[in-house]
């Protein structure tokens, strides 16, 4: 029982792994590229991050049982319609979040810090940095459906691909390549590259009852 519940853990684990492995990359890379202002900005907008991501993680984790229970029964069309329900859910959901925050950017960041310089740096990264909800949205489906589903290396894969990997390495490789400001679009391009990942995986790896 305990090694099944650790199989099975592996890929949530990793997912809360993301906002501390993010903060740390980008506290290193923003304090040498930008100083102390940069960091007070993505202290922000990773609490902006950490509720965005309870919401659409929250999605994710309320279809766990439902796929369990149709994998169970080895009902794979029920199955694929929750899936395409998440998806549906997410995309709405994410793509909901960001057009607030890009309307809004100024009087969320304000909420945060009054003074003007800080205003001004953090309303111009929200936009940017906010893009990656949409993709992370969907990749947070893709990792609960294929764990749910008992394809765990599959969704381990992925988990530390967008938590961990990929992350890291565009935050560290994306400002050097395109400059100071295009940090904020490192993950963006992170949760980009894992959803092209996971839409293949899934492809490959089959739904095979056990």
């Amino acid at each position: 029982m305990i090694k099944k519940i650790c199989k099975r853990g592996v890929p949530e684990a990793i997912t809360q792994q993301t906002t501390p492995v993010t903060a740390f990359c980008y506290n290193l890379m923003l304090a040498r590229l930008i100083g102390d202002i940069g960091v007070s900005t993505f202290s922000v907008l990773s609490f902006i991050y950490s509720l965005a991501n309870a919401v659409l993680s929250g999605v994710a984790q309320g279809l766990q049982p439902l796929w369990g229970h149709c994998y169970g029964k080895q009902d794979t069309e029920e199955i694929g319609w929750y899936f395409r329900c998440g998806i549906i859910i997410n995309s709405i959901l994410s793509v909901f979040i960001y057009g607030v925050l890009f309307v809004f950017d100024t009087p969320v960041i304000r909420i945060f810090n009054q003074d003007a310089e800080f205003v001004q740096t953090a309303s111009a990264a929200l936009p940017l940095f906010s893009l990656s909800f949409i993709p992370m949205a969907i990749n947070l489906i893709y990792t609960a459906y294929l764990f749910s589903t008992k394809r765990t290396e599959t969704a381990d894969m992925i988990a530390i691909s967008r938590g961990i990997v990929v992350k890291a390495l565009a935050i560290f490789v994306i400002p050097m390549l395109f400059g100071v400001n295009a940090i904020w679009i490192a993950p963006l391009v992170a949760e980009i590259i894992t959803l092209v990942l996971a839409i293949w995986l899934n492809k490959i790896t089959p739904l095979i009852y056990k």
